[in-house]
């Protein structure tokens, strides 16, 4: 359980810091602010999941799905950008870390 819950807390942090190079590159973007807020919240969220607090399992699979509904919609109707569909492969993959979390009882 341990290394399901690095591994989810890695993938956040990494696409976490992903989220705000993208945003520092095209600061123009009108998409810019809301992938600074969600680069913002995933590192928060990577470092409560490396914290082992039991909220962040929550948070992580809710904030998570808010993540990659919002990157969807803008990949069909803002901007195709390619980028999007490696980082919604990710966010499925911290989803299903995070519901197994949260369905394991801790002893």
């Amino acid at each position: 359980m341990k290394g399901i819950r690095l591994l989810a807390a890695s993938l956040l942090m990494f696409t976490g810091v992903l989220h705000l190079v993208m945003t520092a590159y095209a600061i123009e973007s009108p998409m810019a602010p809301g992938t600074a807020l969600f680069g913002v919240l995933y590192v928060v969220l990577s470092i409560g999941l490396f914290a082992d607090k039991r909220i962040f399992n929550y948070l992580g699979a809710i904030i998570t799905v808010l993540g990659i509904t919002t990157g969807i919609y803008a990949y069909l109707a803002i901007s195709p950008e390619p980028i999007i569909i490696p980082m919604a492969i990710i966010d499925i993959a911290i989803i299903l870390f995070c519901i197994y979390l949260i369905l394991q009882k801790k002893p």
